[in-house]
């Protein structure tokens, strides 16, 4: 079942047919047809998206016609343990400031 990027409520349009390029979420309004709800869209790729032959979108979470579009479906498990995912830089910050906390547990 494919969910909003913005509410992450299921999103019913686009099943079995095209997503309309109009299409808004019934609950936040949001478009279904951007690059957050597609499912070649990664954030830490140069172009923001895996498939090669996309054109640039300036806006990500705006309305697109991109003509690779297809709705991003995630399993139930991954939507209910969804975890907002980190830059490598962050995860480093992270595991040290986790490791420090340890320490100071550690001697007092």
């Amino acid at each position: 079942m494919a969910s909003c990027y913005k509410c992450a409520k299921p999103i019913t349009v686009g099943f079995g047919a095209p997503v309309p390029v109009d299409a808004t979420c019934p609950e936040c309004s949001s478009w279904i047809h951007s690059c957050a709800n597609c499912a070649s869209y990664d954030e830490y790729s140069m172009k923001k998206c895996r498939e090669a032959k996309a054109p640039f979108v300036f806006d990500r979470l705006g309305k697109n016609d991109c003509p690779h579009f297809k709705l991003k479906v995630a399993a139930r498990e991954e939507e209910n343990n969804k975890k907002k995912k980190m830059s490598p830089r962050m995860e480093e910050r992270d595991r040290a400031g986790r490791a420090r906390d340890n320490l100071d547990r550690l001697f007092k």
